[in-house]
C-alpha cells in the first residue's frame, strides 16, 4: 500500500515524506508527515475496500463536488475542516496509473491534530453542546450552497427504495432472516411517509455530513471537528441529527439536541423524525456489507436484535430515540 501512496505524492511538492498506512475501508489512507516542516497530511486513495462502498463520492465529479464543499467551507470560516491540497497541477483531484488498480483517483487534506472522542473526556457535556452548535452552522452553510449542483449521494426515498432491493437480496442469500427484512420493511415505509411531511417544511433538506461516528470526531481544546466528509451528500438535515445521537450515550443526546436548537430552528417535538431517520441511516450501513461475506456476519444478529425490540416499540408509535 505505501507503494501506492509513494506513486500518488510525486504529483505533490513534497521532500522526503513519512507515509504511515492507516486504514483501507471506503478508501485507503495514509498520514503522511512533511519532513522538512513537520506538516501532517490525510492522503486518500479512492478504491473502497468492498463493492457495497462505491458510489457516486467516489467519481471524479464526485469528489471535486466534495473539495469544493471543504474550502467554502474553510474560506468562509464556518467550521474548522480538513483543507483540501492541491497538487501541482493546481488540481484537487489528482488521477495516476496503479498497477494495483489501475486508473486511480486520489485526494489530499491537512491533518488536524486531536483526540478521538470517547465520551469519557473531561467536561464531556460542553464538548457535545459545541457539537450540536457545530452540526446546526453545517446546517445553516448548507442553505447558502443548496442552488449549486454538487455531484454527491442522495439520501431520500429513492435511496429507501434501492436500500430494500439489496437487502431483500441478502435475504435471498442467508444474510437476513425473511421475518426480520419485513419488519425492516413496515419501518421504512412509515419512514418514507414521514419524509413526504418533511418535504412539505421549509428548510428540512440540503447538504448534510450523513456519516457520523466517534470515530470522524477530533476533539482539540475541547471543541469537536468533524471530519470525513467521505460520504456527505443531499439529505434531510435530521438525518445527521439521527445519526449523531444514535453514536452518543443516551444521557448525552439532550444535550445535543439542546446545542443543535441554539443555533437554528429545531423543536423536540421531531424526535419521531429523528428516529425515522436513525432507522434509515442503519439499514441504509448494512447495504454497505450485506453483499461481502467477509464483512457482514454481523447484520443478520444485529436486525434480529434491533427488528424484535427498537422496530416493533416503533411501529407500535413508543419513543425510542435513546433506547439506540
Amino acid at each position: 500500500m505505501i507503494i501506492e501512496a509513494e506513486k500518488v505524492l510525486l504529483q505533490y511538492s513534497f521532500i522526503d515524506p513519512m507515509i504511515e498506512f492507516i486504514r483501507h475501508n471506503e478508501n485507503i489512507t495514509f498520514k503522511v508527515t512533511n519532513k522538512p516542516d513537520n506538516r501532517k497530511y490525510l492522503l486518500r486513495i479512492h478504491k473502497p475496500i468492498s463493492e457495497g462502498f462505491s458510489g457516486l463520492q467516489h467519481t471524479r465529479e464526485g469528489l471535486q463536488s466534495e473539495m469544493f464543499f471543504l474550502r467554502e467551507i474553510d474560506q468562509k470560516n464556518i467550521l474548522k475542516v480538513q483543507r483540501p491540497v492541491e497538487n501541482q497541477k493546481g488540481e484537487l483531484v489528482t488521477e495516476y496509473s496503479s498497477d494495483q488498480f489501475g486508473t486511480s483517483l486520489a485526494t489530499l487534506l491537512e491533518w488536524i491534530d486531536g483526540s478521538t472522542l470517547t465520551q469519557d473526556e473531561d467536561n464531556i457535556d460542553h464538548i457535545i453542546y459545541r457539537l450540536g452548535e457545530n452540526l446546526a452552522s453545517l446546517h445553516e452553510f448548507s442553505r447558502t450552497v443548496m442552488p449549486l449542483e454538487l455531484h454527491r449521494p442522495v439520501y431520500n426515498v429513492k435511496k429507501i427504495d434501492e436500500t430494500l432491493i439489496e437487502l431483500q437480496q441478502g435475504t435471498n442469500n442467508g444474510f437476513l432472516n425473511q421475518e426480520d427484512y419485513d419488519v425492516i420493511n413496515s419501518v421504512l415505509s412509515v419512514v418514507k411517509e414521514q419524509l413526504t411531511e418533511l418535504d412539505a417544511r421549509e428548510n428540512s433538506w440540503g447538504f448534510i455530513h450523513a456519516d457520523f461516528q466517534l470515530g470522524n470526531v477530533i476533539v482539540s481544546e475541547q471543541n469537536p471537528t468533524l471530519i470525513d466528509y467521505c460520504l456527505f451528500g443531499y439529505g434531510y438535515y435530521l438525518f445527521d441529527l439521527g445519526s449523531a445521537s444514535s453514536m452518543l450515550k443516551s444521557e448525552l443526546r439532550k444535550t445535543l439536541l439542546d446545542g443543535y436548537a441554539s443555533k437554528t430552528s429545531f423543536s423536540l417535538n421531531e424526535i419521531r423524525y429523528i428516529e425515522g431517520q436513525i432507522f434509515m441511516d442503519i439499514f441504509i450501513s448494512y447495504v454497505f456489507f450485506i453483499h461481502d461475506s467477509d464483512r457482514n456476519g454481523w447484520i443478520k444478529e444485529h436486525a434480529s436484535q434491533i427488528c424484535s425490540t427498537l422496530c416493533r416499540d416503533f411501529l407500535e408509535g413508543k419513543e425510542v430515540y435513546y433506547s439506540f
